[in-house]
């Protein structure tokens, strides 16, 4: 049988192992779902019922203790169990709508509910004008009968749904263990068809293990690999080959396209494109880990008069050598962008309270303002700084970059070298 008679084979029983697979899983899934429903149900009932008793006797309480101290505050707890007394018989009656033995016990239910309540009823009516009439009554036992007929009448009504409770858990265990066989047959038949995929494809190894072994002696002679020699000496090879080529050269491109458009080309440091985005990648980090982040905005001071003075060539020097001082000084978690002519934003992340962020700003300072020497002229570096911190100022990052920039004029305004933080 061909690879290719043996491939068409072995897809054929995987479809087909699938198909009966889902089939299989579905009908018992749904049998699994209708029984754990009805266990559902049954709990529900059991639930029911004593809230049921618990009602009924919530109401007993509350006449007794209205009888016994003639205070009318017993009574709601009376009058509240009462309503709820026939709500909770009506959801039980209809609950067991399929259980015709269930039925005829509520029916039987009622008539001693009903006879309980009057008698409670009657106790509390008579309570008003003939109050020993009513102990009286009370003390006659006739609604301790009452009760122990509810009780029996709940007794056996509990005992039945027991007994559906565990029926119901078994067919439920039932169902779910024949799951659990199938998904054993499943696993073996899957082994059995890895091992027929193990022994077809194993005899497509030969060719390739040859060419690695070419390739392991073209190393050891230190020649160069390439992809072509792993492909077939035909056509189709030469064109994989090929493609596989211009699709290196296409993926550098794309890479160095990326690198440039996001990359500042007179400093090395990046641009402004992706600042917004890295501001709010740096929030989340920040409150997924309670650490803050710091936006610090830097414009050179006097920058315009190096221009006309010295010439533009100093000028960029200038920025350079800023922006290679900012670059060295922040560490691996900070990013640097040049956002204008003469302006510099540097992203503070991870910072873990703000009482550590001025000693971070102040190794920065110090970098940046050391004077530059270029072509036997020293250059002083200055430079107006302005901060804002989120979450304390905001935590959307325009008004980071805006708050920062206010800032920073505020510095320009002051003292010169002043690090302003921002202020609401």
């Amino acid at each position: 049988m061909t690879i290719k008679a043996k491939l068409k084979l072995l897809l054929g029983g995987l479809f087909f192992f699938s198909m009966t697979n889902i089939v299989f899983v579905y009908f018992l899934e749904s049998r699994s779902e209708n029984k754990l429903q009805w266990v559902v149900h049954t709990n529900q009932v059991l639930q029911a019922s004593t809230q049921l008793l618990s009602a009924i006797s919530d109401t007993e309480t509350g006449q007794r203790g209205y009888l016994l101290t003639g205070q009318s505050h017993y009574l709601e707890p009376y009058f509240h169990s009462r309503d709820e007394v026939k709500v909770i018989w009506g959801t039980l009656k209809e609950l067991t709508l399929e259980n015709p033995q269930q039925q005829q016990l509520l029916d039987e239910l009622i008539t001693d509910i009903d006879s309980k309540l009057e008698e409670l009823a009657l106790t509390i009516d008579l309570y008003n004008e003939h109050p020993e009439k009513a102990i009286a009554m009370v003390r006659s036992n006739v609604g301790k009968i009452h009760m122990d007929n509810i009780r029996v009448h709940l007794s056996a009504f509990s005992n039945e749904e027991q007994r559906l409770l565990e029926k119901h858990n078994g067919d439920y265990r039932e169902v779910r263990a024949y799951i659990t066989m199938l998904i054993i047959i499943e696993a073996i038949v899957m082994l059995f068809l890895a091992l027929f995929t193990v022994l077809t494809v194993n005899r497509t190894l030969f060719t390739p293990l040859t060419k690695l072994l070419n390739a392991t002696q073209k190393i050891e002679q230190g020649q160069k690999q390439d992809v072509v020699d792993y492909l077939p000496k035909d056509e189709i090879g030469c064109l994989m080959g090929r493609f596989y080529k211009m699709s290196e050269n296409i993926h550098q491109r794309h890479s160095d396209l990326h690198t440039k458009a996001h990359t500042d080309e007179l400093t090395g440091v990046k641009n402004r494109i992706t600042l917004q985005s890295d501001i709010a990648e740096a929030i989340t980090y920040s409150q997924l880990n309670n650490r803050i982040v710091a936006v610090c905005f830097i414009d050179m001071d006097g920058f315009k008069s190096l221009n006309d003075n010295l010439g533009h060539e100093y000028g960029d020097i200038l920025l350079q050598a800023v922006a290679q001082r900012i670059q060295s000084t922040i560490r691996s978690s900070d990013r640097v962008y040049r956002y204008g002519g003469d302006e510099f934003i540097v992203l503070l992340s991870n910072i873990r309270s703000p009482d550590d962020l001025p000693h971070i700003i102040n190794s920065l300072i110090d970098k940046v303002r050391q004077p530059l020497m270029y072509k036997d002229k020293v250059i002083d570096v200055c430079c107006s700084i302005g901060i804002s911190v989120s979450p304390q100022d905001s935590t959307q990052p325009s008004q980071l970059v805006d708050y920062a920039d206010k800032a920073m004029y505020l510095s320009k305004k002051g003292a010169q070298g002043e690090v302003i933080y921002y202020q609401s």
